[in-house]
């Protein structure tokens, strides 16, 4: 059931409230560079590339960033390999859902032990991030709002309005932003498995056009695959020269290995 007008001024009332009750029940979220992103790598003349997003939290140094984009930087570092090609959060990372993968969904048993020191020590599940949005942001029904209190409610709250509400000029350049860092890891991923089908044909002894054809089929393959798991549904699907173009950028990398 979707919020009422009354629904919503229930809603007011009970946030007043749980303002009251704030350092009693909230789970803590889960770490991220969001709101440092968007206080401090968006605007005029910012450079909105995935890279130039990275080189911008880096530049901050680690006093000028929050804890939460501290933590999540070091996760980051020190699960190079899960979230990397083939890793077991490859595709949650590409769709945005890093920490709740590393932290949340995948057993520590399937993590290295340098991964396992970076992540944050857990908590029991509860709450906005440990339960409802585990799995990725959504409307909740009347019922799950009504358990959410404090910062998550208020989280909560601020999230349906930017959904529904028109779009700032800062929210158009973050959406940007997450849409251009979301392509970019796709592409990456792509050609990844262009790559490894153009290196099987090269090994199985065939010629460059063979090579050329399975490095396109495995592309067509790996970007429909990369739109369809696309939790976000904000990943468009990729042209006909965007798959020929990572076909051959994959052709020209096994030609030139040794």
């Amino acid at each position: 059931r979707h919020l009422t007008a009354r629904g919503e001024s229930d809603l007011s009332m009970l946030l007043k409230f749980a303002l009251l009750i704030l350092s009693l029940c909230h789970a803590a979220p889960l770490p991220s560079c969001e709101s440092d992103t968007s206080s401090h790598c968006l605007g005029d003349g910012a450079d909105l590339s995935p890279e130039g997003i990275e080189a911008c939290l880096q530049a901050l140094g680690e006093a000028g960033r929050s804890a939460g984009c501290n933590a999540y930087l070091s996760m980051l570092a020190g699960c190079g390999a899960e979230i990397g090609s083939g890793g077991v959060c490859a595709e949650s990372h590409m769709n945005g859902e890093t920490a709740a993968c590393l932290v949340q969904r995948t057993p520590e048993e399937q993590l290295s032990e340098g991964c396992r020191a970076a992540l944050p020590e857990k908590e029991e599940a509860k709450g906005l991030y440990g339960i409802y949005w585990k799995d990725g942001k959504r409307e909740l029904d009347e019922d799950e709002v009504g358990e959410l209190v404090g910062d998550e409610l208020d989280t909560y709250l601020r999230w349906i309005k930017r959904k529904k509400g028109k779009k700032t000029d800062r929210g158009k350049e973050r959406d940007y932003a997450v849409r251009t860092a979301k392509k970019a890891a796709a592409s990456k991923q792509i050609v990844a498995k262009a790559e490894e089908a153009a290196r099987a044909a090269k090994q199985a002894g065939e010629g460059a056009k063979a090579q050329q054809e399975a490095a396109m089929k495995a592309a067509e393959a790996a970007a429909a695959d990369a739109v369809a798991t696309d939790m976000t549904k904000t990943l468009k699907p990729f042209t006909r020269s965007n798959i020929k173009a990572f076909a051959a950028q994959a052709v020209k990398q096994v030609k030139d290995e040794l």
